[in-house]
C-alpha cells in the first residue's frame, strides 16, 4: 500500500521526502483506525525520528487534496484521518472510543438525493455520511 501511496504522489508531481515516507508509514500501520494529526505526531516521534508538526498538517493537507486521505470530523471537533484506499462513492462507520473504520458503500443518500431533485431542481454534487458508535471489541469491554 506504500508503494502505490508513493506512486499516486510522484504521479502528481510530488517528491516522496523522508517525511512523507514517515507519514505515509503511520497511516498504513494503524490500518482501518483513524489517526489525527497529533496521534501521527505521537507515533513518529515513539517509532522513528522527530518531525515538527506542522509538516505533518501541511503533509496531510496534500495527500488529502490528491485522494490518499480521507478526513472525518468527528464530535470532539478533532479532525481524524484514514487512507482513502478507493475511489468509488463510499461512507464510513466509526467507533468513537477506539477510532477503528469499516467503509461501507451502501449508499442511503442516493435516495434523498433523487427525491430533492425531483421535488425542489436542487442538483447535489457531493456528500459524506459517517455513522458513529461503537465496534464490537469496545461494545463487549464496556459491558465486562
Amino acid at each position: 500500500m506504500q508503494d502505490s501511496i508513493e506512486h499516486k504522489l510522484k504521479s502528481q508531481g510530488y517528491k516522496i521526502t523522508a517525511q512523507r515516507k514517515t507519514i505515509i508509514k503511520a497511516f498504513v500501520k494503524a490500518k482501518n483506525h483513524l489517526l489525527s494529526a497529533e496521534k501521527v505526531y505521537e507515533w513518529i516521534k515513539e517509532h522513528e525520528r522527530n518531525i515538527d508538526l506542522s509538516t505533518i498538517y501541511r503533509n496531510i493537507e496534500l495527500m488529502m487534496n490528491i485522494g490518499v486521505l480521507k478526513k472525518i470530523s468527528l464530535d470532539n471537533h478533532v479532525d481524524q484521518y484514514k487512507l482513502s484506499v478507493t475511489n468509488e462513492h463510499h461512507h464510513h462507520i466509526v467507533c468513537v472510543s477506539c477510532g477503528k473504520s469499516e467503509i461501507f458503500k451502501e449508499c442511503p443518500v442516493s435516495l434523498i438525493e433523487k427525491s430533492l431533485i425531483n421535488k425542489i431542481g436542487f442538483t447535489p454534487i457531493e456528500h459524506k455520511l459517517e455513522i458513529l458508535g461503537y465496534c464490537q471489541e469496545c461494545t463487549r469491554k464496556s459491558r465486562e
